[in-house]
């Protein structure tokens, strides 16, 4: 049988839900649950970044979890889109001088 190969994402940043991580107070996998934001704090928190509040129906824990993630093939994405960005910046500015002179 054939060895598949990876499919490679140019994903920047990956979205995932929380929900399927492990928790981290008893590392038991799918027992969290979104929860809700019960001070102003919490609202800020959760509106404002990336971080949502989940709680473990297996031990009660209760904390904030990121839904998106930076891996190693992401960064090197972005570094990658950020290289050709200078390089396509650089050559339309000489391009552009040269129009205009």
């Amino acid at each position: 049988m054939a060895k598949r190969k990876k499919l490679r994402t140019w994903d920047v940043i990956i979205k995932r839900d929380a929900a399927f991580s492990k928790c981290p107070n008893c590392a038991s996998h799918h027992t969290l649950k979104r929860s809700r934001a019960r001070n102003f704090f919490e609202n800020v928190i959760k509106n404002g970044t990336f971080y949502k509040i989940y709680r473990c129906n297996n031990c009660g824990w209760r904390g904030f979890l990121s839904t998106w993630i930076l891996t190693k093939q992401s960064i090197l994405n972005l570094l990658f889109y950020i290289g050709f960005a200078l390089v396509i910046g650089f050559v339309v500015y000489n391009v552009l001088g040269r129009v205009i002179k």
